[in-house]
């Protein structure tokens, strides 16, 4: 897999979601060779610009950090040039019911 892009829609509340487990969700993320890597050389993330609230983006130490917060447009990009990132240490959540955010994965 090289590269992958899907809107993701959080689920109807408030609380914290692994990032890779939202992936899985969505209708045709999962290619046709049926692998969705747990890790990427490079994730994007982009808030939608329809959403009335935020999107946070966090890791599994979500009670004791605030996490970055994205308004509607705003990104949060992450790079690894050497090492791989791991999608499932990631954690979304929104500020009010069913935000939707833009992933774009890059992978070798």
């Amino acid at each position: 897999m090289a590269h992958r892009t899907f809107t993701i829609t959080l689920p109807a509340d408030t609380v914290y979601h692994q990032l890779y487990g939202q992936m899985l969700l969505v209708t045709g993320a999962i290619p046709t060779d049926g692998i969705l890597p747990d890790r990427v050389q490079e994730l994007v993330m982009q808030a939608d610009s329809t959403n009335t609230g935020t999107v946070t983006v966090s890791d599994n130490n979500n009670a004791n950090t605030s996490g970055q917060i994205l308004n509607a447009l705003d990104f949060f990009t992450r790079r690894s040039m050497r090492n791989t990132i791991c999608l499932k240490e990631f954690y979304v959540k929104g500020s009010v019911n069913s935000q939707k955010f833009v992933v774009d994965i890059d992978s070798l």
